[in-house]
């Protein structure tokens, strides 16, 4: 019996977003007479006083994919680490057993129904197949992503993490984000780092995402580290999602950072007064302490 796929972003549309965001970056470096910077650093263009600017545009914006390596020899993004190690190292053996469980599942959905199969609980699911990499691999991510939830609860630990994830330290100095969202008037607004990381670490607070409902998975609480803002009194939302990638062999135990565009504008906006906004040229704004310290 086929085993239903989950959702994710077809090769098609992730060569287009990938595109789309290498023309963003050339067009941003022409615009400011600085540089595109090639290859995959976390600087995208170079200007003229050698600062390196971040360029993100669309709706949501990939801010990193690391594998293990990358996570368990970083300074601040280690903490990630446990999340990758909660997966076993045979990914032959992981979509196995991934298959077993979604088959089992699958096929007690058609003889008992969905409602039935939504009361399933996982202790029957578990009792059936008593050892099973993907069952084991959701429950220690669980708990994995529970210690990084109380890591980031530290807004100094927060901090930190966040000017590693999106600026590597120091060597990224502003974020130029295209504003396709937001307004939608696709001008480029620019930040100074440091205010950035100012205003998310006030802004943001850690969360875990719920267990899904989906009746053909097993599952289970904490699949996900969620970066969270109160939108409106009382109401919070998502404006980061950190995952594990498990898609393929070629894609197995990486982690995936993701930030949503418009939600990242409210927040650096509502926090920056509009007097201190000033256009560049057409089509580039900087605000707040980037006011005057980018140069074309």
């Amino acid at each position: 019996m086929p085993v239903k796929k989950r959702r994710a972003a077809s090769t098609k549309i992730s060569r287009e977003k990938k595109l789309t965001g290498h023309q963003n970056e050339f067009d941003y470096a022409d615009m400011i007479s600085g540089e595109r910077i090639k290859g995959t650093k976390k600087g995208d263009v170079l200007d003229k006083s050698g600062n390196q600017h971040s360029v993100k545009g669309g709706k949501k914006w990939q801010v990193f994919l690391y594998g293990y390596e990358r996570i368990s020899q970083s300074k601040h993004l280690k903490i990630l680490t446990p999340c990758l190690e909660s997966f076993t190292m045979d990914a032959p053996l992981y979509f196995r057993d991934r298959e077993f469980c979604l088959e089992y599942k699958e096929e007690y959905i058609k003889k008992h129904g969905r409602e039935k199969a939504r009361n399933l609980s996982n202790s029957d699911v578990k009792e059936r197949f008593k050892d099973n990499a993907y069952i084991e691999a959701k429950e220690k991510l669980s708990d994995s992503t529970q210690a990084v939830y109380e890591k980031l609860l530290e807004k100094i630990e927060l901090t930190k993490f966040l000017r590693e994830a999106m600026f590597n330290g120091i060597e990224v100095s502003f974020l130029a984000i295209k504003d396709d969202t937001y307004k939608k008037d696709n001008i480029y607004k620019v930040f100074e780092r440091e205010q950035v990381l100012d205003i998310f670490s006030k802004e943001l607070f850690p969360a875990i995402s719920k267990a899904g409902s989906v009746p053909e998975d097993y599952n289970v609480a904490g699949q996900k580290t969620l970066l969270c803002y109160e939108r409106e009194k009382g109401k919070s939302k998502n404006i980061v999602e950190i995952e594990i990638r498990n898609d393929s062999l070629q894609h197995y135990r990486e982690v995936r950072f993701n930030m949503y565009s418009k939600d990242a504008l409210t927040i650096l906006l509502r926090n920056i007064k509009g007097e201190s906004c000033k256009e560049l040229i057409p089509g580039v704004l900087t605000f707040g302490d980037a006011t005057d310290r980018v140069e074309i």
